[in-house]
């Protein structure tokens, strides 16, 4: 039997950061340096992305990623907006991997899942530009578990945030050829807090 995603498992957030903290993103992102060809190992035509590790070096472990966040130099101050959003949206959630992604045009991700069926979890990706125009594409798509069908998409619109379990079938979506920016997100994966592996 296939579970049944909804659009009920993904939750939109606007306005969820405050410009300061968009100022913030500009300036740490101005001083990244990118790593090409991420996800290693993908499907045999996909066509890798831009990529950066910000905390989370014991996420096979699922060891919870704070105190990590917290003590990075430059982007520790995310830890206020992962800290807001566990107050309010996530509040059963150990935070395990945070980190970013860049896409130009032609960089589609692969439709993937970010937990595996009996490890629950959410994800909130931070759309991170501060501008984008709708025309410029870059949505994230949500499918059904067959992945055969689109259940809810989610536009990068600056200081949004989308929530949603990590388990449903999704994808990045790359920008539109006439976009002359980097699609840039964050994405802090999480486990359920009372989740143990037996």
């Amino acid at each position: 039997m296939t579970r049944q995603f909804t659009s009920r498992d993904v939750s939109i957030l606007d306005d969820a950061i405050t410009p300061d903290e968009q100022a913030k993103l500009n300036n740490a992102f101005s001083h990244t340096l990118w790593r090409y060809d991420w996800p290693i190992n993908s499907t045999p035509f996909a066509r890798p992305c831009w990529h950066f590790f910000i905390a989370g070096s014991k996420r096979e472990s699922l060891e919870c990623c704070e105190q990590e966040l917290v003590a990075n130099e430059r982007w520790g101050f995310l830890i206020n907006i992962w800290k807001r959003l566990c107050a309010v949206h996530m509040k059963n959630s150990r935070l395990i991997g945070v980190y970013a992604n860049g896409q130009t045009s032609g960089q589609d991700s692969p439709i993937h899942r970010d937990n595996l069926p009996g490890e629950p979890g959410y994800t909130a990706v931070l759309f991170c530009n501060d501008y984008w125009a709708t025309t410029w594409g870059g949505e994230l798509l949500f499918c059904n578990d067959a992945k055969t069908d689109v259940i809810a998409a989610a536009l990068p619109k600056p200081r949004r945030i989308t929530i949603f379990n990590g388990e449903i079938p999704h994808r990045a979506k790359s920008p539109a050829t006439d976009c002359d920016r980097l699609r840039i997100t964050i994405a802090f994966k999480t486990i359920n807090k009372d989740f143990n592996y037996d």
